[in-house]
């Protein structure tokens, strides 16, 4: 049944593209993809300061971007404030003044914050395409207190933890708001020519009623390549980035102690001895195109720890985001339709380096390591295991990417994993053509060659994964597979549709990926249609399915669903989505279960600048996967969030996430928890901060406490003292409270940019 659905809408794909050829184009959005031009001049050196004021005389006769339209919600109609945007440049910097003119200056949304924290606030930016190739482009936004955030755009998505050094300073005013920028040449990749032209977009965000987005150059919604709808900058001559070295010395202090017993308040606590370290990271910027960076002894422990995740009835590993830095700078070019680089399997290295950049139309990227304490994630056809070891082991990792046409590209990604004489390498290509202006053909095909491990200690599993007898333990088996993704998608103002196709053979491992499992073929597809009420409270909505089967290997079915779903966007900042497991049927461990029927429901409401949250529902039925033989109960998941800011430097994040199992609608419960995290951070100045997490896990039965003062003079240099402290919930014990300090380690932290 699930094939003849996915064959059925195969077919409609095809029929239907010719039907809404013609209609998918309003009148109000013909013709606007004439991009915009500006051509800036140069000014002499030490010109102008950076203060929010613009009584420089360069400002008089800088070239101005104006005539802004409102692309959100509104569709490329005139935008109901001014704004213009100044430019200018001089031999090492790019200027630009954003003048953002409001006739409501009193409902201004401003916030003093952390870096990156200010996507709430009014906002306004730049994004900068540099190679021109509509591939990736830096970005660069900030909020009327001058609070910086960036990142790097591209076809795939935003990777938003980016950081880059420039220097802007904001001031408000009674009718406008002004900030001015200065991006060093240097913070920038661009190529070796005399005459520069870079693609750029200029957005502004104003949420008022609803989240108004202004842009300089027109956005069809009926183009998904948005960055070949940017304008134009002309102007630059014989830019020269030059040989860049800068390095990256840390120091760093800590102290830790443990509880013997964690759970016996007479257990006797210890302190072990003060500990110091310290190392350096090199960078070299070859060229205006590519950079290495080095580090020795590098302090990859992380100032925030993750957020606790509700696992209890998964049968896969976590997965938690990089927050490391240094894996951070240029994590995009690394970015796969499958997840071949999870960098956080580089989990404690002695030393890394990498290289990153572009060789004329060439994008690179190498990354090694070599980790004292590896981990591995070990996928199997209903799961993966996460073991943590302390054997050594060595990483590579290789990507290039080569530009065709417009956003078309080919790729070669590939690692190598060594530990002792047992090793992982995954290579293969990857593309996406774009043919009939709306249609992308993406792929990935990838070979997986494994030589594991001979040591059952580590991990021991008999079961058996594929016809020639290998199982999934440690026992030096050599293993090969085949395996990719394939999908045809259509992008469009309404009409949005996808035909997928994976693959992940039993043999496949990715040592320094993720994968969640393997052992399965699937086939799939997503159908959505987009309508745009006019004189409506309804601003978008968009009703959409996915329907797919999957088969193992030795051809048996997986899992079956079909699942519609919608989203609503509505006025005052307000948004909806929910969905229904209609179809859902799926093989776990030899065990076939039908019809675990559920549905959720989502809501976002951003309407207050004071006060903003969500909340999320999900109701039906689950597999119990962790009782033998497993087989369907009744549960449901609840998350709810809640942001407020009561003063313009003081915010309170809130979390509580909770989940409940139980064998029978009604019946005996399983297990019933959640999880409540708090974070509220006090900003004394843009650079000086201070933050508090605390979070209770109920399933852990633990408390912890991580109180945080950190100075940033810039996104490098940074000195920061704090602690954590884990507490455990020992419920009711006589001559004791109800929680007990089982672990606490102390730290501080100074690292300093020096560039030469």
């Amino acid at each position: 049944m699930i094939l003849k659905i996915i064959a059925y809408y195969a077919f409609l794909c095809i029929f239907t593209s010719v039907l809404f050829t013609q209609d998918s184009i309003p009148a109000d959005t013909v013709n606007i993809n004439n991009r915009p031009e500006i051509t800036i001049s140069k000014c002499g050196n030490s010109v102008i300061k950076v203060d929010g004021v613009l009584d420089e005389q360069v400002w008089e006769t800088s070239q101005t971007a104006g005539g802004f339209v409102e692309i959100q919600p509104g569709d490329n109609l005139p935008a109901e404030v001014q704004t213009e945007v100044k430019m200018t440049y001089d031999d090492d910097n790019l200027y630009v003044a954003f003048i953002c003119y409001d006739d409501r200056i009193s409902k201004l949304r401003a916030n003093l914050s952390d870096r990156d924290k200010m996507y709430q606030d009014d906002y306004i930016g730049i994004l900068l395409d540099t190679y021109n190739d509509h591939k990736q482009a830096y970005e660069i936004f900030l909020n009327p207190y001058g609070i910086q955030g960036d990142g790097i755009w591209t076809r795939q998505g935003e990777e938003m933890n980016f950081d880059m050094l420039y220097d802007a300073e904001a001031k408000i005013y009674k009718d406008k708001w002004i900030v001015e920028l200065a991006i060093p040449f240097k913070s920038l990749r661009f190529p070796e020519k005399d005459e520069q032209q870079w693609g750029v977009h200029i957005i502004r965000t104003r949420p008022r009623e609803s989240r108004t987005q202004f842009s300089w150059a027109k956005v069809s919604r009926d183009n998904s390549e948005f960055l070949s709808q940017a304008g134009i900058l002309k102007g630059f001559k014989k830019l020269k980035k030059g040989k860049q070295l800068e390095l990256l010395p840390y120091v760093i202090g800590s102290q830790f102690g443990f509880r013997e017993d964690p759970y016996n308040p007479d257990s006797p606590f210890k302190n072990e001895k003060f500990k110091g370290d310290l190392g350096i990271g090199i960078k070299y910027g070859f060229s205006s195109n590519l950079t290495g960076e080095i580090s020795f002894n590098p302090d990859f422990s992380q100032v925030e720890s993750d957020a606790a995740q509700i696992n209890v009835n998964s049968s896969s590993a976590v997965f938690y985001p990089e927050k490391r830095p240094f894996f951070l700078d240029g994590a995009n070019i690394f970015n796969s339709y499958i997840n071949v680089v999870y960098t956080r399997m580089l989990n404690n290295p002695l030393y890394t380096a990498k290289l990153i950049g572009k060789i004329d139309d060439i994008d690179v990227g190498y990354l090694m390591g070599y980790d004292q304490n590896t981990p591995f994630i070990v996928p199997s056809k209903y799961g993966s295991d996460f073991i943590q070891t302390d054997l050594k082991s060595f990483g590579n990792a290789l990507r290039l990417k080569k530009s065709l046409k417009g956003s078309s590209f080919i790729g070669f990604i590939g690692t190598d994993h060594e530990t002792g004489d047992s090793y992982n390498r995954v290579a293969g290509f990857d593309g996406s053509f774009n043919f009939a202006e709306k249609y992308y053909f993406n792929w990935e095909a990838l070979g997986y060659f494994t030589k594991e491990i001979n040591d059952t200690t580590l991990y021991d599993n008999s079961a058996k994964i594929n016809s020639n007898g290998n199982d999934a333990g440690f026992n030096g088996e050599k293993l090969t597979g085949f395996g990719g993704t394939f999908s045809l998608s259509r992008n469009s103002r309404h009409w949005n549709a996808e035909l997928f196709m994976n693959i992940a053979p039993p043999e496949a491992r990715r040592e320094l990926g993720y994968m969640s499992k393997n052992d399965f073929r699937e086939l799939g597809i997503w159908q959505a249609y987009t309508f745009y009420p006019k004189n409506s409270i309804i601003l978008r909505f968009e009703p959409s399915f996915d329907a797919g089967v999957q088969y193992d290997y030795d051809g048996r079915i997986k899992e079956q669903w079909v699942a519609p779903k919608f989203f609503i966007q509505f006025k005052h900042q307000v948004n909806m989505n929910g969905g229904f497991l209609a179809v859902n049927n799926e093989n776990y461990y030899d065990v076939y279960h039908k019809s675990v029927h559920r549905g959720w429901l989502e809501l976002n409401v951003n309407t207050s600048s004071k006060a903003t949250g969500g909340a999320f529902l999900e109701l039906g039925k689950y597999i119990v996967r962790f009782e033998d033989p497993s087989y369907v109960g009744w549960g449901w998941n609840a998350e709810a969030w809640l942001t407020v800011k009561p003063l313009h430097n003081l915010v309170m994040e809130n979390n509580y996430s909770y989940f409940e199992l139980s064998k029978e609608r009604g019946g005996e419960k399983l297990y019933t928890g959640y999880i409540f995290r708090n974070k509220t951070s006090f900003q004394f100045t843009r650079k000086f901060f201070l933050r508090l997490v605390m979070q209770y896990d109920s399933f852990s039965k633990s408390f912890d406490i991580d109180p945080l003062l950190s100075y940033k003079w810039n996104p490098f240099t940074i000195f920061y003292i704090g602690s954590t402290h884990n507490l455990a919930d020992i419920g009711s014990v006589p001559n004791h409270g109800r929680f007990l300090e089982t672990r606490r380690q102390f730290f501080a932290k100074f690292q300093y940019l020096i560039k030469l």
